[in-house]
This record gives structure tokens, sequence and C-alpha cells, in this order.
């Protein structure tokens, strides 16, 4: 497990004095699990008792009456969840993408491109920016055209687009821009997205096949996700 250092986007919550035990601990759970999925150990007992909740101690005790909870599932419906409140959840989105990107990849981190907040990968020399944005039908707007145009400039090896759905026409206007700049745009909806992250975890493919699925140049489908499992020919 993987320990992605303080939760510091978690406001500490106060319980408030009628909230039962039980329920302050599954809040607790649910709090880190948007988060840090991936916890364990001492460090999810850290985690839960910074989220104000439950102390340590508390934590401790009680964890084992919860080992039904799948942090795994409920940051993935957590994350479909925003997928469709526009601006005002576009940190938590992603924040959201990029712990799956860090779990396909092995390193994500918060970045910029052009006017965009974005995420950025790197395995070897391979460099990727991914720009996701909590909406449905989306299309390209001013600041998304200006973060392409500042792609098409830095000329990354990966520029793939996340959203929770796009609209019928995305991938022609962004196949259009970039037409012979040699900057492979992926778009990917969130479902497929999480659809990769759990078939990597699962059968552990190759970077390098993960990488390639990315860097596709086009809308990704469900044969993707099969493909990156072996599960299609």
């Amino acid at each position: 497990m993987i320990w992605f250092g303080k939760l510091s986007l978690l406001p500490p919550a106060a319980a408030p004095s009628g909230t039962p035990l039980r329920e302050r601990m599954q809040l607790a759970l649910e709090s880190v699990a948007r988060r840090a999925p991936h916890l364990s150990g001492r460090a999810l007992l850290r985690a839960l008792g910074e989220t104000g909740w439950v102390d340590e101690t508390t934590a401790a005790r009680l964890l084992p009456e919860f080992r039904a909870f799948d942090p795994d599932r409920y940051f993935a419906e957590y994350l479909r969840g925003i997928s469709f409140r526009g601006p005002a959840y576009a940190e938590e989105f992603r924040h959201g993408v990029e712990l799956v990107v860090r779990d396909l990849v092995g390193s994500a981190e918060p970045g910029a491109l052009g006017p965009e907040p974005a995420v950025r990968f790197r395995h070897g020399e391979h460099e990727g920016v991914v720009l996701a944005y909590p909406e449905v039908t989306f299309r390209l707007a001013a600041r998304t055209l200006e973060a392409v145009q500042a792609a098409i400039e830095e000329m990354p090896d990966t520029l793939l687009l996340v959203a929770r759905n796009f609209d019928s026409t995305t991938a022609a206007q962004l196949g259009g821009l970039l037409a012979r700049t040699g900057v492979p745009a992926t778009l990917v909806t969130l479902n497929l997205l999480l659809g990769l992250r759990a078939t990597a975890l699962r059968y552990q493919p190759p970077t390098n096949r993960v990488l390639r699925t990315l860097s596709a140049g086009r809308a990704l489908h469900t044969t993707d996700v099969a493909r990156l499992g072996d599960r299609v020919a």
C-alpha cells in the first residue's frame, strides 16, 4: 500500500456530539477513501485520526468491524458522483484523477498547461499531461483551447482529456487542432478511466502498455480497457 503524505485537502471535521461512534468511524473511512484509498496500517489510522471524526486509538479498536468497507469502490463511486458537478468540484475531481493516473503509470503530480490546472506524469523519458473536467458532454472552451495550444508548443508524449463524457463533436474538433502536430490527444470518459485503473490494479500490465493506451490519440472505448487486461486477442 502507498502513503501519499498528509491529507492536506481534508479539512478536520468537528464530530457532532450526538453522532454515534460507529457512524463517525464510517464517516472517517469515507473521508480518507475520497483522498487516499490505498492507505493501510499505521498510515490509515493516522489519516483517520486527522479527519476529526475519531481519534487513532478509537480507529484502531473499531477498524476490524469495518472489514467490509471497500475504499477503492467508495473512491470510484465518489469520483463518479462529482464528475458532473462542474467547476465548483474541479479541484476535487482533478485530485481524484491524479490518484488514478498515479495508479496507472506510477507517478502523477499537480501542474498546469497554459492557463489550465493539470496533472503531469512521467515514466522514464515519457511525459504526459492530463486535463480533467467534471462536466457532462464536455466541449473545448476558450481556456481549454489555450491549453491545447500550449501542448502543441510543449509537445508532450501524451495529452489526455478526462470528463464525465464528451460532446459528439469534441474528438473531431481536437483532432483538427492537433493534426500534423505530433501531439497524440486521447479522450477518456471517467468510467473508462476507472475501468483502466481497475484492470491495471488487477492484472498489472507493463507500464509501457498502459502508456500506449493513454497515448492512443483518439477517444478510448471499452475494448481498450479489455485489451489492457489481455481479455481480447
